[in-house]
């Protein structure tokens, strides 16, 4: 799963493409890559924002080490091992950080989130708007489901995904026992207030009673962030 940010690179894949009727690819494809793709390579830099390192060398192979665990304070490269890193519980939310916008200079965030319908209604059942942040909720295991302001709800499953753009009200909630989301966001969106009104939290996996979320802590992080709650 890859997300680009900006979407030139997407366009540059258009760009060098064909069009293809057949069922999957043409097999006996027997053409020089070189001489038909060459020419069209040739425009990624100028129009397209993507740049070959044609020197690159990949790191070391070494040992797993503390640092592995860490998301980093600042704009420096990581390797984040699975299933480590901080963890923070809202409420009955848990997000675990895979990538701040502290991380990508106020770019995106990447963060897993996690919760049962076994809790009842969390804080994210309460409609909020992002006015800059764009969402994409995509669901890794069981159910999520996004009620839009206005009436609309949506149960989306394992493996579907759910785009919600700026400025479009909506509230989650969580349709099976346990529910995995990973949340792409394009500023500081669910992710940075659970960190910011909930507390670190020390388990691997969310527990059977989650802790008792302070709601005006939740409302004053919303404020600070300018997303507007229902």
């Amino acid at each position: 799963m890859g997300l680009v940010a900006p979407g030139d690179w997407i366009d540059f894949f258009r760009h060098i493409g064909e069009t293809y009727n057949g069922v999957v690819a043409p097999e006996f494809d027997n053409r020089d890559l070189k001489t038909h793709i060459i020419g069209r390579m040739m425009k990624a830099n100028k129009d397209y924002d993507v740049h070959f390192v044609h020197d690159y060398k990949p790191p070391e192979v070494g040992e797993w080490d503390d640092e592995d665990t860490k998301v980093p304070e600042g704009l420096t490269p990581y390797y984040l091992r699975w299933n480590t890193g901080p963890r923070w519980m809202a409420g009955s939310v848990m997000s675990r950080p895979f990538c701040t916008t502290a991380n990508s200079g106020g770019r995106f965030a990447i963060s897993s989130l996690e919760s049962s319908k076994d809790y009842g209604k969390t804080i994210l059942d309460r409609y909020m708007t992002f006015p800059k942040t764009d969402h994409c909720f995509v669901v890794m295991e069981g159910v999520l489901i996004v009620k839009m302001k206005g009436g609309e709800e949506h149960n989306v499953h394992d493996g579907e995904t759910a785009v919600l753009p700026a400025n479009h009200g909506f509230a989650l909630g969580f349709g099976s026992k346990y529910v995995r989301v990973n949340s792409f966001a394009s500023g500081d969106g669910i992710e940075a207030i659970i960190h910011r009104a909930g507390e670190p939290y020390e388990g691997i996996i969310i527990p059977d009673s989650p802790p008792t979320l302070d709601a005006t802590k939740w409302e004053s992080v919303c404020k600070d962030l300018g997303v507007i709650l229902e």
